[in-house]
């Protein structure tokens, strides 16, 4: 299955390799920060290049820090285990309903039982 999509997102160093594939795989535009990027590197990189942050890095959850209206939109995973499949599919479920409008100022946290949405 493949989404046509013009959302494009910034995976984290602490993304799995195979889920930035995965998502590749379905139709998305995923870049991978390099090892040992900073927060700062990364929100400047996602904004410059309108990208939507996916991240385990609970910082970014910070809306004093990342405050989600200044961010193309900000996706943190909160799975635990991180098992690929489980994550893979909570992130096909989410971004198979939404757009970049859909996403645009919002922070999602997704975890094992659902998604919450702050703006």
């Amino acid at each position: 299955m493949s989404f046509q999509s013009n959302l494009k997102i910034l995976a984290d160093e602490n993304i799995p390799i195979k889920t930035a594939e995965f998502l590749r795989k379905i139709g998305f535009d995923v870049e991978i920060t390099h090892l040992g990027a900073d927060d700062k590197y990364i929100s400047r990189i996602a904004k410059n290049e309108s990208r939507v942050i996916l991240t385990f890095d609970k910082h970014f959850i910070n809306r004093h820090l990342f405050p989600p209206k200044e961010y193309h939109g900000i996706i943190f995973l909160n799975i635990h285990p991180p098992i690929i499949e489980t994550i893979n599919s909570s992130l096909k479920k989410l971004l198979s309903k939404m757009n970049y409008l859909d996403i645009k100022g919002k922070l999602f946290i997704i975890s094992s039982f659902g998604v919450r949405v702050r703006e």
